[in-house]
């Protein structure tokens, strides 16, 4: 019987496990699939520009900000517009309220984009917390790794240009890049790898951080040569937008984020 009653518990068990991590199927997309991405994000931008620059906008006087407010500080400027990439799929969750909203065949309108956001807001504010929580720890860790190399090199990098000299002067200039961009490349990958689809997922099903986040790595293995052109193709969009004094993220930062959700809807298949 007590053999019975473990083979039984055994079987109710997987079911249960498969259901939890695995009941959202995903699928491999080509790496051709990442320009239909961005033509369908095109497409959403044009449905209601307005509603979609509007975020753009906001987006980019934060970045205009940042960069006023860290004018004497450049390294803690690179730190932050990084942690800014560890935060995105977050911050543009109403511009994949505006791609569903389209889906939907409804019209796209800016306050009803955030509606969706009440409906899950313990999963998503959860969520937040943990963006957050990630990209403070690594503007934290990123001053400590800049104070290890240019104070013990007693180098003067007050301003861009000093930094610049500072990185061309110093004898581990090179070392200090190494060390800065491979830490921020360890947190981008891990914000990827566990974001990709999260947020859309805790936006548009409802589920649980868990079952988005362990789906998002799923997506990420099933797929990896797109996945890691797609988080390429992000980052040299996004880093236009920020080399064009932050004005340019008015395009880039929708045009992303309503390719980001065609994406999920090709990566992650209904139950």
């Amino acid at each position: 019987m007590a053999q019975i009653a473990s083979k039984s518990a055994g079987v109710s068990s997987a079911p249960h496990a498969e259901q939890l991590f695995k009941s959202y199927p995903v699928q491999h997309v080509e790496p051709a699939a990442i320009m239909r991405w961005l033509r369908q994000g095109w497409a959403d931008m044009k449905a209601n520009p307005s509603a979609s620059l509007a975020y753009g906008i906001v987006f980019a006087l934060v970045g205009i900000l940042m960069s006023i407010v860290s004018t004497a500080n450049p390294a803690f400027f690179v730190a932050a517009s990084t942690g800014f990439l560890l935060v995105g799929p977050f911050l543009a969750l109403g511009l994949y309220g505006l791609s569903h909203q389209i889906e939907q065949g409804q019209a796209p309108r800016f306050w009803s984009s955030l509606r969706g956001i009440r409906e899950n807001a313990i999963s998503l504010g959860l969520y937040a917390v943990v963006l957050g929580m990630m990209m403070v720890f690594w503007v934290r860790l990123s001053a400590v790794i800049t104070g290890i190399f240019f104070n013990q090199m007693s180098v003067d990098m007050a301003g861009y240009a000093g930094l610049w000299n500072a990185l061309i002067t110093m004898e581990q200039g090179w070392m200090f890049i190494l060390a800065f961009f491979g830490v921020g490349l360890l947190f981008a990958l891990f914000a990827f790898m566990t974001g990709v689809v999260t947020a859309q997922m805790l936006l548009e099903r409802k589920v649980d951080i868990v079952t988005a986040a362990t789906t998002s790595v799923r997506a990420v293995f099933k797929s990896p040569l797109t996945m890691l052109l797609w988080a390429l193709t992000i980052t040299v969009v996004i880093g236009l937008g920020i080399a064009t004094f932050d004005l340019g993220l008015i395009i880039a930062m929708p045009l992303i984020a309503h390719a980001s959700w065609h994406a999920y809807r090709d990566m992650v298949q209904e139950k």
